[in-house]
């Protein structure tokens, strides 16, 4: 089941135009910066004014106001960079299915709501919904998903390339190191933790050659280190 469930998830990036992004066009991010941004009321980046446009499906984001979008995530108080979502049984059999009915999409679609109203940058769960409307013919909702999908891998892809330390690509969470090599066209292989804030995610071969990605994985390590290693 496990393996069929990981295949769903993969095909759900088909519903996801593949993103194009120029090695130039990347920023690396000043946390620094993005932190005192967020924190000013006066300021079109206050993060309760970026948060608010985002949960209305705003479509008239600048790549400046999604990188404080996403990298301002991980400043509130609420952001636990280790979340897991464990599944019940019942939700897990759905997600192994190769085909839903138009009841089982909306359980489906019930149940990453919920998901997301803990976690509002779930891509997984976005992925699921763009989906679940998509089968039930409901192409507006699943277009309004799939946009949100495509402003928070535009927010990652525009902090580096992943070519190396230096450029790796900013993550606050895990899962998307997995969530952006596959909607580049990569298979992740496997995961290597590089001192001091990198992940190094390998990839399968590749007509590229390509050996893999870094993450800057900074954000979660001292937000962890700060909220929860002594629990």
């Amino acid at each position: 089941m496990k393996n069929r469930l990981i295949i769903f998830l993969l095909s759900l990036f088909l519903f996801i135009p593949s993103i194009k992004a120029e090695d130039k066009d990347f920023k690396i991010p000043n946390l620094k910066e993005i932190h005192k941004n967020i924190r000013n009321y006066n300021s079109h980046l206050y993060y309760p004014y970026l948060i608010k446009r985002f949960l209305n499906n705003d479509t008239t984001f600048t790549l400046k106001e999604l990188r404080h979008l996403y990298l301002g995530y991980s400043f509130q108080e609420g952001y636990n960079p280790y979340r897991v979502n464990k599944h019940p049984e019942e939700i897990m059999k759905l997600y192994s299915q190769p085909t839903h009915t138009a009841a089982e999409c909306d359980t489906i679609i019930d149940y990453a709501i919920r998901l997301l109203d803990n976690f509002p940058f779930d891509l997984r769960q976005m992925h699921l919904l763009a989906y679940a409307y998509k089968t039930k013919g409901d192409k507006e909702k699943a277009q309004i998903w799939t946009t949100k999908m495509r402003q928070l891998l535009e927010a990652i892809r525009s902090t580096g390339d992943g070519k190396s330390p230096e450029t790796a690509w900013y993550v606050i969470n895990s899962t998307h190191e997995y969530d952006i090599i596959n909607s580049i066209g990569y298979k992740a292989d496997k995961y290597v933790f590089i001192e001091p804030n990198y992940d190094f995610i390998e990839v399968s071969e590749n007509p590229d050659k390509t050996e893999g990605f870094y993450f800057n994985v900074s954000r979660m390590l001292k937000e962890y280190e700060r909220k929860y290693k002594e629990n």
